[in-house]
């Protein structure tokens, strides 16, 4: 360690609370201020706490994969996330971080993925056969019952049709609490009397209710569905141990949380972009016409839809839901050149990394062929990574994937995307990237 390492540049702040107000303000907007301003590695106060900007993929990989045994998840992601997901892999660290993670990674071994393929195209027609010509529907709405029902059948083996609105409301409820809490300096006790903490409770006994009687159930019936739950309750440590029910619902909360909410978000994202480009749409449609045509897509069609494929790396590239994640040090760390302590919060943005020219020559511009296999092997590690990187990497990726390209890929079989004229979204980064009020959008077979 240098001992004279300099100091990272940055913004001075205010006295008291830093740069929060400029960072809570607009993110995005300030994110890539800070780097254009101040560089690779910027240094800014969000009160009385130490974050740091890394926006160079060398420093991402660094810290992501080369030396990801000195990070953790920071404090302030598991304050967060713990009254709602409890002990879930995504507020772990460790030793017990490593045991959940071997014990649901076979819930998403390839041949289980591609098994769920199947749900994924047939709930997307359902969702289709319900939109009628020239109605203006809110698409955002429309991904996130699909991507609802979508988990609920993959995970619990469950048609929550019926019920998505209820636990669709629940949902949001904790989606919205969850922002309001990235805002406080600490969580508010559950007795708190608040009308956000009520609803906050509430919502969270109606899923716990309705993951606990699953739970139950299937332990009663002691059969594999063939779902994530199956592989939760069957999964074993390597000395034997297995998930007790409160482990089971907390991974099962964190695997249906992070199962629809990002994934709902990037397909209207994609959607939206979509509907600006219809020469991109043109040369899907193409694709799939020639490769397969009125049948319904399956996994094994997807080797062969390159353009789909890079169509939704671009789409992911240029608004990623996931749009920030974060990482602490457990000792002092030494980063090109900067001395970061221990304790400190670490900010990684795929949304800076991934409008930034150095990497993504003009960068604002929609192109799908950044994504040959050619250009994309070319490409620096860490510069694009909408799902993290290294061995935290969100553990659905390969379901996340494969489910944008069989969604998108159905809805591009029957429909041409088209917004509402004159629309455009007013984007909000707090736990993901989602617009405000939703995206209309008019129906438009083809």
């Amino acid at each position: 360690m240098n001992e004279n390492a300099p100091v990272a540049p940055g913004p001075p702040g205010g006295l008291l609370l830093g740069s929060t107000l400029d960072f809570k303000d607009k993110p995005l907007d300030y994110l890539q201020y800070l780097q254009r301003a101040y560089g690779d590695i910027v240094h800014f106060r969000v009160g009385f706490q130490d974050w740091y900007l890394l926006s160079n993929p060398e420093h991402v990989w660094d810290v992501c994969v080369r030396r990801q045994a000195l990070f953790n998840k920071p404090d302030l992601a598991k304050r967060l996330w713990k009254p709602f997901l409890g002990r879930g892999i995504i507020t772990q660290d460790g030793a017990d971080w490593k045991k959940a993670h071997k014990m649901i990674r076979p819930g998403f071994h390839r041949e289980r993925i591609d098994a769920y393929g199947k749900t994924m195209v047939e709930y997307t027609r359902r969702m289709l056969d319900g939109w009628i010509e020239g109605e203006e529907r809110d698409v955002h709405t429309d991904m996130v019952s699909l991507t609802l029902e979508i988990v609920a059948k993959t995970l619990f083996d469950a048609d929550v049709a019926e019920d998505a609105a209820a636990v669709g409301e629940a949902m949001l409820v904790l989606q919205e609490v969850m922002a309001e809490h990235i805002h406080l300096p600490l969580p508010l006790p559950k007795w708190w009397p608040s009308e956000a903490n009520r609803k906050k409770v509430k919502a969270l006994a109606d899923i716990h209710g309705i993951v606990d009687r699953i739970i139950a159930e299937r332990r009663a019936e002691g059969v594999d569905h063939g779902d994530l739950l199956s592989t939760l309750i069957t999964a074993e440590s390597e000395d034997g141990e297995r998930m007790d029910d409160r482990q089971v619902r907390d991974e099962a909360m964190t695997l249906f949380f992070a199962g629809h909410e990002t994934s709902s978000n990037q397909l209207v994202w994609t959607w939206y972009l979509l509907a600006q480009h219809p020469e991109i749409v043109d040369a899907c449609r193409k694709e799939l016409d020639e490769v397969v045509g009125d049948r319904d897509i399956t996994p094994a069609d997807l080797r062969e839809l390159p353009y789909l494929d890079m169509t939704v790396k671009e789409c992911m590239r240029m608004l990623p839901s996931v749009w920030v994640f974060m990482r602490e040090p457990n000792e002092d760390v030494e980063i090109g050149g900067f001395t970061l302590k221990k304790g400190v919060n670490i900010m990684v943005s795929p949304f800076v990394l991934q409008h930034d020219p150095r990497w993504f020559p003009d960068p604002d511009r929609l192109d799908p062929l950044r994504f040959t296999k050619e250009r994309e092997k070319a490409l620096p590690n860490g510069a694009f990574v909408p799902f993290a990187a290294g061995p935290r990497v969100c553990a659905g990726k390969a379901f996340a994937a494969m489910e944008m390209r069989l969604v998108l890929g159905t809805m591009l079989q029957s429909q041409v995307p088209k917004v509402v004229a004159g629309f455009a979204p007013d984007m909000v980064a707090e736990l993901s990237l989602h617009p405000r009020g939703g995206v209309p959008i008019v129906v438009q077979p083809g």
